[in-house]
């Protein structure tokens, strides 16, 4: 694992985290100074959703048959519930969404209720289990944004998934088709993705260009004599391919005052979690990508204390949280060390400075989700955190509105009357802070189960 002063040092920018000017030291991550910085997102995913009553705040004289937001700038760090306590020091850019439900995953009943939550928690749409692995019917948020913030001589985006022996991470970014993306779980593979090319050049790339050129001659010959939709299709197979021999070429002349050396394999999930933290930090200010989705697989008991009593998370803590005190509060441990992890992403970015002047945090959304709203394989009470995107958004507030949409929701005691609002709401008000001028994110409506049609277009209410 690297450590943050030496992932500075390389970078070029051990002076800022020294206090001294920064001037000099942003010439590693920008050829002009002043030049606009670019907007970015991180999609994270962990396992198995959140144990409500332990993650919830509820302030004194705020009802629960009323929506209501406060600040969290004035709150003490006493008054953070455990899994939130460890985001205190960021509260002023995070705001925790208390008011939706999977609502749509609720409704998808073809498949088992992990993989329906993963595909509808980032596509919004349902999922497709008629092949081998399963699909997605829409792409996934990180795809929709990568498209519209990448520089065409870089990285789309970057897939990352830090597991685990016992179980891998979720499948959580699809392409434009609905197929699954393949991710990346190993540090020094995501180096070479981001540095290789313009460190070590492949001796063939001159002739990939030539072949690429010759391609483009032949498409040019041929073009004139098809009809309009083989034209068509070629000609958008031909961009892809365009679009491939540009980034060939922008990432073999990458330069960026320096890189990270090589990562060795890190000993532990927790040791590989931060590795992809000062990974993804530094494809950030090397302006290599703009997206990155990082799938946390599953976490072995001993990270967050539990291994005295089994393990396996999955089935011997995750699916007892409703009748087992003991393993509720194993859950409560798992989430509040996935918090700690993503606080310290959040400080890596912090330290690095943007082209702007501000840090590289300053110019990110972090959206952070599950499959799932609880171990239990629940829906029900659907938990994100929105960390950064304060350009767009009020930051440093918690939001809670009553659950009042008709779909109902299992729950250990039966069906929930009512559901929160539909999370695609949360996937909207992701896409316009990036940019995306768009109302939807995946549905459009669905149908609750008496048949009354559910609105999932629109942001989320009062963020801006």
């Amino acid at each position: 694992m690297m450590h943050r002063r030496r992932f500075l040092e390389t970078l070029g920018l051990a002076g800022v985290a020294a206090g001294l000017s920064g001037v000099d030291l942003r010439r590693a991550v920008a050829q002009e100074m002043n030049a606009p910085a670019p907007k970015r997102l991180i999609v994270i995913s962990h396992c198995h959703g959140w144990p409500y009553d332990a993650w919830k705040l509820r302030p004194q004289g705020m009802v629960e048959t009323q929506p209501w937001s406060v600040d969290l700038n004035d709150f003490a760090a006493e008054s953070l519930s455990e899994p939130l306590l460890p985001l205190y020091a960021h509260r002023n850019r995070m705001i925790p969404l208390d008011c939706l439900s999977l609502a749509s995953a609720e409704l998808d009943m073809d498949g088992n209720r992990h993989d329906t939550g993963w595909v509808h928690a980032w596509t919004g749409h349902w999922a497709d289990f008629s092949g081998v692995d399963t699909r997605a019917q829409a792409p996934s948020l990180d795809q929709l944004v990568a498209p519209y913030v990448a520089r065409p001589d870089r990285l789309p985006s970057l897939e990352i998934s830090v597991d685990d022996s016992a179980e891998n991470g979720r499948p959580i970014s699809y392409g434009l088709n609905g197929s699954r993306l393949p991710v990346e779980n190993q540090p020094n593979r995501v180096w070479q993705r981001i540095f290789g090319p313009s460190i070590a050049p492949d001796p063939l790339r001159q002739r990939k260009g030539n072949a690429l050129a010759f391609a483009h001659s032949e498409f040019a010959a041929l073009s004139p004599r098809l009809d309009a939709a083989a034209r068509q299709k070629l000609a958008s197979h031909f961009e892809l391919v365009h679009g491939l021999s540009g980034r060939l070429e922008g990432m073999a002349n990458l330069s960026c005052g320096g890189a990270p050396e090589l990562p060795s394999a890190a000993p532990s999930y927790d040791a590989r979690f931060d590795t992809f933290a000062h990974l993804v930090g530094a494809a950030f200010a090397c302006d290599v990508t703009r997206v990155v989705s990082l799938s946390l697989g599953e976490m072995p008991t001993a990270d967050f204390g539990w291994d005295h009593l089994t393990d396996d998370v999955h089935k011997g803590l995750a699916h007892q949280i409703y009748n087992d005190p003991q393993k509720h509060q194993a859950m409560t441990d798992y989430l509040t060390m996935h918090s700690r992890q993503v606080a310290r992403l959040v400080s890596v970015l912090e330290a690095l400075p943007d082209t702007d002047g501000q840090s590289v945090m300053d110019n990110t959304l972090i959206v952070w989700g599950s499959e799932l709203a609880n171990g239990w394989h629940g829906y029900q009470h659907y938990c994100p955190i929105l960390i950064g995107g304060s350009w767009h958004f009020r930051t440093g507030r918690y939001i809670y509105r009553p659950h009042q949409s008709p779909v109902q929701i299992l729950t250990p005691t039966g069906y929930s009357a009512k559901s929160g609002l539909p999370h695609q709401k949360v996937l909207v008000s992701a896409a316009n802070a990036m940019g995306l001028d768009t109302d939807s994110v995946g549905l459009t409506h669905f149908q609750s189960q008496t048949g009354i049609r559910v609105d999932a277009t629109g942001p989320i209410p009062d963020l801006v």
